[in-house]
């Protein structure tokens, strides 16, 4: 198994007592930000490069992009508190009309709507305007067909710690992955979260329990992107941050035995769903401690 992720956090400023986000291409305009290169959709400038990751413009978040697939959650909790910490100090080069600017790691965080309007007509900017540029799929909700959303009345955004998993021919099986990657990796992340107030805030919109894309990565291996889990992670111990990914070994382990991982689905799925969605902590360790006990 290899494992990714692509966390979202914010740059800030304290307005009025609230810290609000102020994307890196306000701060091109006002802080003298330059990026290094744009995507091939000149959607997504990239900011910070080196061998192992890069930091890049998405919505008004910035998003860490790893170069290569990693081998375990520890190699992964050592290459996010660096990546972070970096970031943190290139922030603290930039000057925002004589204001600090903050990394914050939270799941939802203000917006001030009048930063940014006057120049939606430019493509950097107006992204952070939309939501659901990028289709995903739901394991879950049936019904569920991923719609761009106009943003312009909407106050907050939102920071997710999306979980890829490659390297194995059983991920093919995406639909019982997932719903079994929730009921493991889903519970033990609201089980830990810090932030459960945002939390719920953020799956009104995001972080429902069986969020996912299929991928194809620049290897060439096929796999899975389970996109319920916030940048709450980012917050973890690192013995926290080991034991999301012991979880979904259990969780993908179970594609391996489709008798118990159907029934495990069965009498779990719909208890998680409701723990997820409300952020219930309560719900969520003891859907945990009934299965692995």
């Amino acid at each position: 198994m290899k494992y990714g992720t692509d966390p979202e956090v914010f740059s800030a400023i304290n307005l009025n007592g609230r810290d609000v986000a102020v994307s890196p291409a306000i701060l091109e305009k006002f802080s003298g930000l330059k990026y290094l290169y744009q995507d091939k959709l000149q959607k997504h400038p990239v900011y910070i490069e080196n061998n192992y990751y890069s930091w890049m413009q998405d919505g008004v978040a910035w998003e860490l992009t790893l170069k290569n697939p990693l081998n375990s959650g520890k190699e992964m909790f050592e290459i996010l508190n660096e990546s972070t910490f970096i970031l943190e100090e290139f922030l603290k080069n930039l000057d925002f009309q004589g204001k600090e600017i903050k990394l914050i790691k939270k799941p939802v965080i203000d917006l001030d709507k009048e930063m940014y309007l006057p120049y939606l007509n430019e493509k950097k900017i107006y992204q952070g305007f939309i939501f659901g540029c990028d289709p995903d799929q739901d394991a879950f909700e049936k019904e569920y067909s991923c719609k761009r959303i106009d943003a312009k009345e909407h106050n907050f955004r939102y920071g997710g710690c999306h979980l890829h998993f490659s390297g194995e021919k059983e991920l093919s099986y995406e639909i019982p992955a997932i719903k079994l990657l929730a009921i493991f990796v889903g519970n033990y992340y609201i089980s830990k979260s810090k932030f459960l107030n945002l939390d719920k805030i953020r799956g009104k919109i995001y972080g429902k329990a069986c969020r996912y894309r299929k991928q194809s990565y620049p290897n060439g291996e096929k796999g899975i992107e389970y996109r319920t889990p916030s940048n709450s992670v980012l917050s973890f111990s690192e013995k926290e941050f080991e034991n999301l990914f012991e979880m979904a070994n259990i969780a993908l382990d179970y594609l391996k035995n489709p008798k118990k991982g159907i029934e495990i689905i069965k009498n779990y799925l719909e208890d998680t769903v409701k723990a997820i969605t409300m952020a219930d902590k309560i719900l969520s360790e003891e859907i945990l401690n009934s299965i692995l006990n």
